[in-house]
């Protein structure tokens, strides 16, 4: 109660603009401090002055707030808006504990395209959640098969507060759209809030475009983007997973601690099979050259043929090569059953994360342990390389996951690796010509009855294991 009290005594000053030359005030609020912190974050222009005795005052007070002791009976007195930031003193004692931390300000700039691949990579890497599809080497990947590209970040103080990598193609008779995959990235504080729709704005300014889609990768249940996103004109959309856009439900692997730690975290089926694979006849091989990338790709068409799905063309897997080997972030490991090629692996990494991309096998592989092996090999790559977690892509269920789903297969063995499944946050679009959308949205919705064999034959570029679609299982996990 004595703590009410005190944050009461706070009298805050919401000023309006002046009008015809006169000073105006708004009306004359008694609130606490938490409702202060947030209209300071709101960027409400506030004076505060506080109504305690003079004593009470110079013990402990807000930054900026004036003293006008109340007297009984008396009138409260508004102070000018333009004496709120005279004095810059941060609160003590029980003042600072009610108050919390006091957010700090930074001048924010307006959002500019960013047209250099080595300053894009720097600010995105800057930021929290970072993701392989928000670097420059992806977004040059993607323009092999059909796509354009818009980066766009916003600074304040020097370093980045948002940054986007949109993806950009035109559908027919109705215009562009914008996709930013698992962005947009926001740092933490309150100068994100404040620009991510002027990152918004400046990337339809300069696309002009029926909508944009964001699919972040931060988990559903630590929703700290969504007020930002609903501030800036965002809507949930309903759909928990869609044709063209990167999965919501995710296997992320914690490569932290040692590879004692790491085996300790799998199953112990898998444990077994890392350390006794050697006897069994299993060897793997690990190899970063276009040669290596090549081999990959004739397996996989051969895998691809006998399971009945599509796979990127050798152009794309060429462009991607190009784009990741500069870093030495691209890995291609191969995995043998008596000396006889059984499966291989392509993966990424990307600052603190690395990722599967494709898998593809071989008759060989059937009944043995070799994916188990494979995926060994790129987590010791991976943390050779500094990263801390392991993207294993779409847990390929529903969820939570059912034995009786078709690809529980897939999320028992990722599972058995030591991943954990994560759910990320759902699909938001911002809609700038709501009747071409309402069209692309029908068409979308009618896309996902569609069988997924006849959207690889119609060549729609957007849909491959990548960005989404859901993955067949590339091996038969025993």
């Amino acid at each position: 109660m004595r703590r009410l009290l005190a944050a009461a005594a706070l009298v805050a000053v919401v000023t309006a603009p002046a009008a015809a030359g006169h000073a105006l005030a708004g009306p004359l609020l008694t609130i606490d401090a938490t409702s202060l912190q947030r209209l300071t974050i709101a960027g409400r222009p506030v004076a505060l002055i506080d109504v305690r005795p003079a004593d009470a005052y110079r013990h402990g007070r807000l930054p900026g707030a004036r003293s006008i002791p109340r007297r009984r009976g008396g009138t409260r007195i508004p102070l000018p808006a333009d004496d709120r930031t005279r004095r810059h003193v941060r609160p003590r004692g029980r003042l600072r504990r009610l108050a919390g931390a006091w957010p700090e300000h930074r001048a924010v700039s307006d959002a500019r395209l960013v047209e250099r691949r080595e300053e894009w990579n720097a600010l995105v890497l800057a930021l929290p959640r970072v993701d392989f599809r928000q670097s420059w080497q992806w977004g040059a990947f993607r323009t092999s098969d059909g796509w354009a590209v818009v980066r766009a970040a916003v600074l304040a103080g020097g370093q980045s507060v948002a940054a986007a990598q949109v993806l950009v193609r035109r559908l027919p008779g109705l215009g562009r759209i914008l996709y930013a995959p698992r962005g947009p990235l926001l740092a933490d504080g309150p100068d994100a809030a404040a620009a991510l729709p002027r990152l918004v704005e400046r990337v339809n300014r300069e696309i002009g475009a029926i909508f944009l889609r964001v699919s972040p990768g931060t988990d559903h249940e630590a929703p700290d983007l969504v007020a930002p996103l609903q501030a800036s004109g965002f809507v949930p959309l309903p759909d928990f997973w869609s044709v063209w856009n990167a999965p919501r439900n995710v296997m992320r692997l914690d490569l932290t601690g040692s590879e004692p730690d790491l085996l300790g975290r799998m199953a112990r089926k898998r444990r077994q099979h890392v350390s006794t694979g050697v006897r069994k006849g299993i060897s793997t091989e690990l190899a970063t050259d276009l040669a290596a990338l090549r081999r990959f790709h004739e397996l996989h068409v051969e895998h691809g043929r006998r399971n009945g799905y599509p796979v990127p063309s050798w152009p794309v897997l060429e462009a991607l090569y190009h784009e990741f080997s500069a870093d030495d972030a691209l890995a291609v490991i191969s995995g043998r059953v008596r000396k006889e090629l059984a499966a291989m692996l392509v993966g990424i990494r990307f600052g603190p994360m690395a990722h599967t991309l494709y898998m593809a096998t071989t008759p060989a592989a059937h009944r043995t342990p070799v994916g188990d092996l494979l995926h060994w090999e790129l987590m010791r790559w991976a943390r050779a390389a500094g990263c801390v977690e392991l993207d294993l892509g779409s847990s390929c269920t529903d969820v939570p996951p059912t034995e009786t789903h078709p690809g529980y297969g897939i999320y028992r063995f990722k599972s058995e690796l030591g991943a954990r499944l994560t759910v990320c946050l759902g699909y938001h679009d911002r809609v700038f010509a709501p009747l071409r959308y309402r069209v692309a949205r029908l068409i979308e919705t009618r896309a996902h009855r569609v069988d997924r064999r006849l959207l690889g034959r119609l060549r729609l570029g957007a849909l491959d294991e990548r960005d989404g679609a859901p993955e067949r299982a590339a091996l038969a996990p025993s």
